[in-house]
C-alpha cells in the first residue's frame, strides 16, 4: 500500500491488509511520524425495519375435544391467531369486536345458540362481511344437520368431522389464497377427491341413522361386524357412483372406514383417561 506522509510529503509503501479490519498505526520512514490508518466509512445503508404482519384472528367454537385441537394446531401452522370458545355468545362477542377472518364453528353447540344461528348472526353483520364461516358436521347425533350449510344458513364451508389435515389445509387456502406462499400440488385426481368426499357422505349416513350400534362398535371394537349389512349397502352405492379406473388401484371406501374407526377409538380411549 502506497502512503504519503503528512509531515514530510515522504511516499513510501507499507505492506498493510486490505480491506482494513480496524486502525492501524504505520511509521514514516524519512521523518519516524506515526500515521493512523483508519478503515473507510461504511457506505451501506440499513434498510428500516419491517412492520410487524399481524396475525389473522381465528375462532373456533366447538366443545373441547380432540378434533377442535386438531383444527386449532392446523390454523396455527397457517399462521392464524386461534382463540376457542365452548358456546356461541362470548364467541359472538369476540369476533364483533376483533373482526376475526375466520370462525370454525359446530352446527350444535351447548347454550341457547346453534351453530347455524351464529353463521346466520355473522353474515347478516355488514360490519363482518369479510369473516367467513365454517360449519362443522356432527356426526353421533340422530338429528344432524342435513341440509346444505353454504345455500341456507351462508356459511362459506362445511367439513366433516373426519377431514384429513391436507383437504382441510386446502380448504382454509381456498378461503385465504394469500394465507401461506406454500404451494400444495394434489397427488390426487379430481375424480378420487371426490370418490372420497363421497365416502365420508356415505359413512355419515351409516351413523346418523345407526347410532347406538355404532357407538357399541367403536366401544368394543365390532363396529365392522355390528354393521356389516349397512356398510355393504354403502359399498355398493359407492361403487354405483365411482368409476372402476378410480376404485380398482385404490381403497378409498375402506380407508374412510377405519380413519373414522381410529379416530373415534382414539378420542374415546382420551376421554376415559382424562
Amino acid at each position: 500500500m502506497e502512503i504519503t506522509c503528512k509531515k514530510c510529503s515522504a511516499v513510501f509503501r507499507a505492506v498493510i491488509d486490505l480491506p482494513l479490519a480496524g486502525p492501524v498505526r504505520v511509521a514514516c520512514p524519512v521523518c519516524r511520524q506515526q500515521l493512523t490508518l483508519r478503515p473507510a466509512p461504511s457506505t451501506e445503508v440499513t434498510p428500516p425495519p419491517r412492520p410487524a404482519v399481524k396475525q389473522r384472528e381465528a375462532v373456533i367454537v366447538d366443545e373441547p375435544r380432540p378434533f377442535r385441537a386438531f383444527l386449532g394446531a392446523q390454523l396455527q401452522k397457517l399462521g392464524f391467531k386461534v382463540t376457542l370458545f365452548d358456546t356461541g355468545e362470548p364467541a359472538l362477542e369476540f369476533v364483533g369486536r376483533t373482526s376475526a377472518a375466520l370462525v370454525i364453528v359446530n352446527v350444535y353447540l351447548k347454550g341457547n345458540r346453534l351453530g347455524v344461528d351464529l353463521s346466520e348472526d355473522i353474515k347478516n353483520d355488514p360490519q363482518l362481511k369479510s369473516t367467513r364461516v365454517v360449519l362443522i358436521g356432527a356426526l353421533f347425533r340422530a338429528n344432524r344437520f342435513r341440509a346444505n350449510p353454504t345455500n341456507l344458513y351462508g356459511a362459506d364451508e362445511y367439513i366433516e368431522e373426519q377431514i384429513p389435515e391436507k383437504e382441510f389445509r386446502q380448504i382454509i387456502r381456498k378461503l385465504f389464497p394469500e394465507v401461506s406462499p406454500t404451494v400444495e400440488h394434489p397427488t390426487e385426481t379430481l375424480e378420487h377427491e371426490d370418490a372420497r368426499r363421497l365416502a365420508r357422505l356415505i359413512l355419515s349416513d351409516i351413523i346418523i341413522y345407526n347410532t347406538a350400534k355404532v357407538e357399541q362398535g367403536i366401544r368394543d371394537g365390532s363396529f365392522f361386524d355390528l354393521l356389516e349389512r349397512e356398510i355393504s349397502e354403502g359399498r355398493q352405492y359407492f361403487d354405483s357412483r365411482v368409476e372402476m379406473r378410480v376404485r380398482q388401484n385404490s381403497e378409498i371406501f375402506n380407508e374412510t372406514l377405519r380413519q373414522f374407526v381410529l379416530m373415534k377409538r382414539e378420542e374415546l380411549g382420551r376421554t376415559s383417561t382424562a
